[in-house]
């Protein structure tokens, strides 16, 4: 099965696999890491400059990749926007597609020294993100939060599951994926019917299987962990995760995504205008939803002498929301927020496409105008009842070495 996004909305089409496959911590390392050595060298291309002359050639088309998680899916998306054919010509796309075969599929051998470096290029990298200490904080939030749960885990994979990974071990992984991931293809653009056909016969092994994957592992708790470590820091990160039990698709889930939007989700929201703006407790702070998982996590940077009177603050906003209801005005900016952003995501062919990608793994197709009526009809007690669904579960706080 094909996904098509038909639009002549934009002067370019956008081919895109998702590889998926079940979420696990063996995998992460080799995951994030593939993409990576898949570009360094293929059979037909000998060297990285040699494939990107080749992206060049096709009127400068772009490759882009990344591996995420989704629920309890792994998914490897791999994207090669190139210019419309009906500006260029019809057999631009079967070069795309031929290209995007070679990319995956064209390794008889692998480099050992190309996978070597693009591991250093990785650890790097990793290594990097851990100095930027408001992600740093963030990882280690949900490290803390979710010790026993796959989502507690960096999808990364840790520096440790990097170093470990070798060359062997690489090219056996390579094989198994190969074999046994999901792929789904999706194109987004003015797409002819023949189009769709060629698409067939490079990716015969395209397919779609439901299943849930949404993450419901979860924990039971009476106490609220709070954890303190410390570092040459020059603000306190503050960050408090909640156990929200509300999941994509489920009735109260647009209901959820308005209760956060209004408690921290955007710059009119109960934390910002009144944590920062009125208290002057945060330089920053803002909550965000995960319906993939059941959790909201408020991430902020805090003075360090102000940090008991920020949580204290932040407990009473929240205390607000499940014991008043949210009048109709602040509501309806929050509406129009996500409206908003909805209706800008139609400008983007990669963020229609995860829609289209996220209904299909739902098995729930809607309209842009289903989805907006659906944020249109969210009440005041709805909000509050997901307010009292609520459950703080962790304090993390990364505070100044003193």
């Amino acid at each position: 099965m094909i996904l098509i996004d038909q639009t002549k909305k934009f002067k370019t089409v956008l081919i895109t696999l998702k590889f998926k496959a079940k979420a696990s911590k063996d995998a992460f390392a080799f995951r994030t890491l593939l993409p990576s050595v898949l570009r360094a060298k293929t059979n037909l291309y000998r060297n990285r400059m040699a494939f990107n002359e080749k992206l060049e050639a096709m009127y400068g088309a772009s490759l882009t990749s990344n591996t995420n998680k989704i629920g309890r899916l792994s998914v490897i998306h791999i994207q090669l926007k190139i210019a419309s054919p009906s500006l260029t010509d019809d057999a631009s796309f079967e070069e795309g597609l031929k290209f995007l075969k070679e990319y995956i599929y064209g390794h008889k051998t692998f480099s050992e020294a190309d996978f070597e470096l693009e591991k250093r290029l990785l650890l790097e990298e990793v290594i990097s993100k851990e100095n930027d200490k408001t992600r740093f904080a963030l990882t280690r939030l949900f490290e803390v939060m979710c010790q026993d749960e796959l989502y507690g885990y960096r999808t990364s994979g840790t520096k440790e599951d990097i170093e470990n990974l070798d060359f062997k071990t690489f090219k056996s992984m390579y094989k198994a994926f190969l074999k046994k991931d999901e792929l789904q293809v999706i194109l987004s653009g003015d797409i002819k019917e023949e189009y769709k056909t060629l698409t067939n016969q490079y990716f015969p092994n395209a397919s779609f299987n439901q299943s849930d994957f949404l993450d419901y592992e979860t924990k039971t708790f009476d106490a609220i962990s709070e954890v303190v470590e410390h570092d040459q820091i020059s603000q306190t990160k503050l960050n408090i995760g909640y156990r929200l039990p509300v999941w994509n698709g489920q009735d109260l889930h647009i209901a959820a995504l308005l209760f956060n939007a209004a408690l921290g989700g955007y710059v009119h929201s109960r934390l910002f205008l009144n944590v920062r703006e009125k208290h002057s407790l945060c330089y920053y702070i803002s909550s965000v939803y995960d319906a993939y998982k059941g959790i909201l996590f408020i991430y902020s940077g805090v003075d360090a002498k102000r940090v008991d009177l920020a949580k204290k603050v932040i407990d009473e906003e929240v205390l607000k929301m499940t014991t008043s209801l949210i009048s109709e005005k602040e509501l309806n900016l929050s509406k129009q927020a996500m409206i908003n952003d909805l209706r800008e995501s139609e400008d983007s062919q990669g963020a229609r496409q995860n829609v289209l990608y996220v209904q299909a793994l739902l098995d729930k197709k809607s309209t842009l105008e289903q989805r907006i009526a659906k944020i249109e009809a969210v009440t005041p007690k709805q909000i509050m009842e997901v307010a009292k669904l609520l459950k703080k579960d962790t304090v993390y706080l990364l505070d100044v070495e003193r």
